[in-house]
């Protein structure tokens, strides 16, 4: 099959005349979608967008689901707001991401193994464990019949399955062999079988938390919308088997990157958004017609071209990775693990770079962050709220052509928010069985940066500022035990001035 090349794709016309098709197109990111929120509600509320074509990978195909339900703007608008006030709920990564049994195990035990074995001699080796599957957790709520559950259902408990294994497999002979070589490690064998069989079994380190739940409850989220209201909707998935980027379109219809159909069935829309975000070795694969499909973002974390092929007009991409890769302490000493991570990383950055590049040459208009606010697995309210406000600022930068020095003080902002979250959490925030109190140096130092804020505020474009902006100085950034105090640097302050 022929690849389309980007590099011939004719620049998009940009119109402003009759009925044009307007486009998104929504990258993954994990949690960091809630840049993607900030961005969408500004253009929405302020631009006056009006997309009947989405396109999304991961975390974007959430999005592109939430608005794919409609072809009114103010409705979509509504679904953006609906998913940032689910996101605004989270308080812990467990909320978003549950971790199997096994890693949690693995988690638990593992920094004292690495210790203890390093002074001892190689393990033996073990027989392959063979995995024994049963459906869920003796926690896991019961489930209905499988003949009787289908759309979102069938796709909740695709996705909150346990497929733990069965704990017997461990022959006398091999616990022997393994207590004699690490005789300071009581209880290992038990929880090595757990965590090998638990990681052949599920296939992945975490399953979707609650959050899920919340999004595939039919008061927030209904398929047969998608496939109803009229919006062309894509979004993007990989198959293992073939190594092929693939799309899910809006009536459940696989299609390859000419958006031409494969395979043979009709499938819930939320199955191909359960696949679009299945982060290899994170979630498991998800099947689809006896093939297993991951994440989208294995090929293409902005599926841009698909948004061209599809006749757009005029076309927002909103990324949630910052595409600079900040550099990283010497590899000198580093570990095999650390070294490919971190080629990963070059990796992901250069292929995102790519894919920014194609979608400006094509005439789209790009909103990407500079600043990396969180991590795509990292949950926590204050950093979600800064990463939403950013996305929103970026958007207004990329409508209103804000100067570069306006845009810098944009980046400063959102750095200095940033700091003063990880001093409030590290210093002022109480912990149970805390009774420490912060230093006179930990409260200068928090002031400072208070004050830092408030003069930038000044010198930013206000137009380009999301609402609530007048507080970042005097009232606490959010966390998951959030204070209560009256905020001791406005006092600090004042005595300073």
């Amino acid at each position: 099959m022929s690849r389309f090349s980007w590099s011939g794709l004719p620049t998009l016309p940009w119109s402003h005349g009759a009925n044009p098709v307007e486009g998104l197109v929504l990258s993954g990111g994990g949690s960091k979608v809630s840049f993607q929120l900030g961005a969408l509600r500004y253009l929405y509320e302020v631009v006056g967008i009006r997309p009947s074509v989405v396109v999304g990978t991961s975390s974007g195909s959430i999005l592109s689901a939430m608005i794919g339900q409609s072809t009114d703007p103010e409705e979509q608008a509504a679904g953006v707001r609906q998913l940032e006030g689910l996101l605004y709920e989270l308080r812990r990564q467990s909320d978003m991401f549950t971790e199997r049994p096994w890693f949690t195990t693995l988690q638990a035990r593992g920094q004292e193994w690495v210790a203890l074995l390093s002074t001892e001699r190689p393990m033996p080796s073990a027989p392959k464990l063979g995995a024994t599957r049963k459906r869920a957790t003796d926690d896991d709520p019961p489930l209905a019949d499988e003949e009787q559950l289908s759309g979102q259902a069938e796709t909740l408990r695709i996705a909150m399955a346990e497929n733990t294994p069965e704990t017997s497999g461990w022959s006398p002979s091999v616990v022997m062999q393994l207590m004699s070589s690490l005789p300071r490690l009581r209880g290992a064998p038990s929880d090595l079988g757990t965590i090998l069989r638990g990681a052949e079994a599920t296939r992945s380190m975490y399953r979707p938390g609650p959050l899920l739940e919340r999004l595939l409850d039919e008061q927030t989220y209904r398929s047969d919308k998608v496939a109803s209201s009229g919006m062309t909707v894509r979004i993007s998935t990989v198959c293992l088997e073939s190594g092929e980027l693939r799309f899910m379109r809006q009536d459940g219809r696989l299609v390859d990157r000419d958006d031409e159909v494969v395979g043979h069935e009709v499938h819930d829309f939320s199955r191909g958004v359960l696949a679009s975000c299945s982060i290899p070795a994170v979630f498991a694969p998800v099947e689809l017609e006896g093939e297993y499909y991951v994440d989208g973002g294995v090929r293409e974390n902005i599926p841009a071209e698909m948004a061209a092929k599809l006749g757009v007009d005029r076309c927002w991409v909103v990324s949630s990775a910052a595409v600079d890769n900040p550099p990283k302490h010497s590899f000198a000493v580093s570990s095999i693990a650390l070294i490919a991570s971190r080629a990963t990383e070059i990796m992901a950055d250069e292929i995102e770079r790519d894919e920014i590049a194609y979608a400006r040459s094509a005439g789209m208009r790009v909103i990407e962050p500079e600043v990396p606010v969180h991590q795509p697995l990292q949950v926590d309210p204050g950093l979600i709220r800064i990463n939403r406000d950013y996305g929103w600022m970026r958007a207004a930068e990329a409508h209103l052509d804000v100067p570069l020095a306006q845009r810098n003080t944009h980046r400063r902002l959102i750095e200095l928010r940033c700091e003063a979250h990880r001093l409030e959490a590290e210093h002022f925030v109480r912990r149970r069985g805390e009774r420490s109190r912060p230093t006179e140096d930990q409260l200068r130092a928090l002031t400072a940066v208070k004050l830092e804020i408030a003069d930038a505020i000044g010198h930013a474009r206000h137009e380009a500022l999301p609402e609530g902006h007048e507080r970042w100085a005097s009232e606490w950034e959010q966390h998951p035990s959030q204070p209560t105090r009256r905020p001791p640097w406005l006092s600090a302050a004042g005595r300073r001035s």
